[in-house]
């Protein structure tokens, strides 16, 4: 005897054995699965592409020039020695108070649809404090306008150039041109959320390392509004760009020109007293002495001037730290930029401020890598704020130097004579004013070339043009991306549902699960639509069940009702065999369907056969046979008939067919009954062969009862339509009750084997290697007849009992 452990060992290596054909038969089988992923994919994009609105892109070009500007006196002192990184002057770009005042200038947050293409107008101002800031403007005559609020609430009416404010509601509406009617919604945003939107899609980096250019993008809709965000941007990052680095120059500049005023002013004065006095006096002018303590005292003057700007400019560099030290922000004063040691704190000041912020794009102020970096920072400006401090405090005391030195001159100017005296003290005024002023006119005029020199510092190399073309969707890469993703798509859902389903799916897989042999594969019985007898069948009341086997002789599944039929020889030789029994799992497995060719074929060998219909609750046989009419099985266990008169010859060879008949309240009681025995034994006497066709095992339990009656039991497996687990229940069943379950049959029913049999030509009954029915196909080709049409039509009326 046959090892069943090798057998199935062999059979799990065979099954192991996996080809390309195999993964193809797999998006065969679920080829529905594979085209609705694909389908719903694929469309989905394609509907996405061609019906979402376009989205432009603006782009404008910075350079942001990264070099040290040397000179004297003041211009050392504005800020034009420092350099920023790059990476922090991309944050200062793209920094909220720059958004807020983009969103500012463009109006961003507000919202204006209008509802005519003719109307035109221009907003100036709108505000309002409403919790739903959400109006309607109407056009009226001579250029006039109504407003209402959401409600339908009259606000109050305009005129066009002339602004309306009624409570906490502003609109200034110009430029009105539309016709009486004509009207558009006004709606106020959030500023915050608008300005937090607007941050989130602009972008911004420097075109390659080192490069110092800096390209500012931004999409929208509006291909004209993208570029007026982008190039407005710039506009207000350059702005705030000068206003930053000039701070210093413009203190310095607001000084000088408060002392200017003052010194012109004492000059004037002075220069005016000095003529009076030389011509009331008649002195006009001074002795040598005089002359030389002139001299010194005027040079001592403009010294003290000079350190009293410088002083001031320290005495702000030190205001201005001490504020950006309160408020954790970064700050390094111009004053001393030429020291190394200050320099060398300023860069490292300004690298630490670059590694803050990159901290804080994913930390926190309080997380402990960003406190260490603040740490740092404040140690490096606490030396700051000392060096500066000290620096003021050197100019204090060079100041009160050099006033002891004018107190000196002073007393030695006392002791001239009176005339003297008072022609050098007026001339003093004069001369010490006069220098002073050209002093500071040249000290003015050096901090304002150096306040405008910074502009030079940031370029708009390219400033953002309307685009016109859209950067998405881009329709050809879109397509392309959606027929890829639908295939992987596809072919993952129809991968992922053939490993979730644990129907049995062939015959190696059912033999390895249920340990019984495969008797045939039935394939998938259909119509011919192209032929005539189709025809036939469709104007015949002749269920679609076709006995293929009797009129479509050459087909595969003729062949494969003959294999099964030699199958069920050979099982049982030796042994008496005229009760078969045909049953399956569940119902809709097409069981009935086998029985009626089944029966067809075993009649075509010249034995007597009787297929008797015996599921009584869900009868169907006299569906493909007729005959229910005249009564069945049910009226002959019941005793209101006898089998001679509800048995009718079928036409086909030596073949009569008893129906099941009415349906019974208690199906499986009768077919367990002693009438039921006596029956079948009474039949055997007549009959080569008795078929009973019996209803579903795991359904009900009247398979399981007759099965005391057969001496072969067919299961009929449906491709795919039985789970593992209720196969192996069934043949728990089957060997509970010691049926002589001989084999079983796979039927493709549904078409569902095509994937796992191919044509079933390759593979057959015997496996992939075995011969199969393409061989015996093309045999009864060539030696069998299809039944004519016209034949046909007389055996269909037999069966229907209408005919002859």
């Amino acid at each position: 005897m046959e090892n069943p452990n090798e057998y199935s060992s062999y059979s799990y290596l065979e099954e192991e054995e996996v080809h390309l054909q195999d993964y193809i038969a797999v998006l065969l089988r679920r080829r529905k699965a594979f085209l609705f992923a694909f389908c719903l994919i694929f469309f989905g994009v394609a509907l996405y592409t061609f019906f979402v609105s376009p989205l432009f892109e603006a782009k404008a070009t910075l350079h942001v020039r990264d070099e040290k500007v040397k000179g004297n006196g003041l211009l050392d002192d504005l800020g034009l020695s420092r350099e920023n990184p790059i990476e922090t002057e991309v944050e200062i770009l793209r920094s909220r108070t720059n958004i807020e005042e983009v969103v500012k200038q463009l109006h961003l947050h507000w919202g204006i649809e209008k509802s005519s293409e003719d109307l035109d107008f221009r907003v100036l101002d709108f505000s309002s404090t409403a919790e739903e800031p959400a109006y309607t403007v109407e056009i009226l005559e001579n250029r006039r306008y109504r407003v209402t609020d959401a409600d339908g609430d009259l606000v109050g009416e305009g005129q066009s150039g002339h602004l309306l404010k009624t409570g906490d509601f502003r609109l200034l509406i110009e430029d009105i041109e539309g016709q009486k009617g004509e009207e558009f919604d006004l709606t106020l945003r959030p500023f915050n959320d608008v300005v937090r939107g607007l941050r989130e899609n602009i972008n911004a980096s420097e075109v390659g390392k080192g490069t110092n250019i800096i390209q500012v993008s931004y999409r929208n809709n509006d291909a004209e509004l993208a570029s007026k965000v982008v190039n407005t941007l710039a506009n207000v990052y350059l702005e705030r760009n000068i206003l930053l680095k000039s701070e210093e120059a413009n203190k310095s500049v607001e000084f000088i020109d408060r002392q200017l005023q003052s010194v012109r002013k004492n000059l004037d004065g002075a220069e005016e007293q000095l003529a009076a006095y030389k011509s009331d006096s008649g002195v006009v002018e001074m002795g040598t002495e005089a002359t030389s303590l002139l001299g010194l005292l005027t040079g001592k003057e403009k010294e003290l001037a000079s350190v009293e700007l410088y002083r001031r400019q320290a005495q702000f560099a030190v205001e201005s730290l001490q504020d950006a030290m309160a408020q954790k922000k970064g700050y390094v004063p111009a004053v001393l930029m030429d020291d190394p040691v200050v320099a060398s704190m300023a860069e490292k000041l300004a690298t630490l401020e670059v590694e803050k912020r990159r901290l804080l794009i994913d930390l926190t102020e309080m997380h402990p890598e960003v406190r260490a970096v603040q740490g740092q920072i404040m140690q490096i400006q606490q030396k700051l704020l000392s060096t500066y401090q000290q620096l003021l405090s050197g100019l204090s005391k060079q100041a009160d130097t050099v006033r002891q030195d004018l107190q000196r001159y002073e007393a030695r100017v006392r002791k001239l004579p009176a005339a003297e005296r008072d022609l050098a003290r007026l001339t003093r005024r004069s001369t010490v004013n006069a220098e002073i002023y050209t002093f500071l006119l040249q000290k003015h005029e050096e901090a304002r070339l150096a306040r405008a020199a910074t502009i030079s510092n940031v370029n708009i190399i390219d400033p953002a043009i309307v685009p016109d073309r859209p950067v998405k969707p881009q329709k050809a890469k879109n397509l392309l991306l959606g027929l890829i993703v639908g295939c992987m798509a596809g072919i993952g859902l129809a991968f992922l549902l053939e490993y979730l389903d644990d129907s049995i799916k062939d015959g190696e897989l059912a033999k390895r699960e249920v340990g019984l042999p495969l008797l045939s594969v039935i394939p998938h019985i259909g119509f011919d639509r192209k032929g005539e007898n189709t025809k036939a069948l469709m104007q015949s009341n002749v269920s679609r069940r076709i006995l293929i086997s009797q009129f479509r002789p050459k087909s595969a599944a003729a062949e494969a009702f003959r294999s099964l039929r030699t199958a069920l020889h050979f099982s049982s030789l030796g042994r008496e065999k005229k009760v078969l029994l045909v049953t399956s799992a569940f119902p809709s497995e097409g069981k009935t369907t086998i029985s009626g060719n089944l029966a067809v074929t075993l009649a075509q060998t010249g034995n007597r056969v009787l297929l008797v219909g015996c599921d009584l609750r869900k009868p169907t046989l006299q569906d493909m046979f007729g005959g229910a009419d005249r009564g069945g099985l049910t009226e002959i266990l019941v005793g209101d008939a006898k089998p001679e008169d509800v048995i009718k010859p079928t036409g086909l060879f030596e073949l009569d067919f008893l129906p099941s008949g009415a349906v019974p309240p208690n199906p499986a009681e009768l077919l367990e009954s002693d009438r039921m025995r006596n029956l079948v034994s009474d039949l055997r006497n007549r009959y080569d062969v008795i078929l009973l066709d019996a209803p579903p095992v795991l359904a009900v339990t009247d398979a399981s009862v007759l099965t005391s009656l057969a001496e072969q039991v067919v299961w009929v497996l449906a491709v795919g339509g039985v789970s593992i687990k209720a196969a192996r229940r069934v043949k728990e069943i089957m060997d509970g009750i010691k049926a002589p379950l001989v084999g079983f049959v796979l039927n493709d029913k549904n078409q569902e084997g095509q994937g796992y049999y191919g044509n079933y030509g390759r593979y057959g009954t015997y496996g992939r290697y075995g011969y199969g029915y393409g061989y015996g196909y093309g045999y009864y080709q060539q030696d069998q007849q299809e039944v004519s049409p016209g034949i046909m039509g007389k055996l269909l009326g037999r069966f229907s009992g209408k005919g002859e």
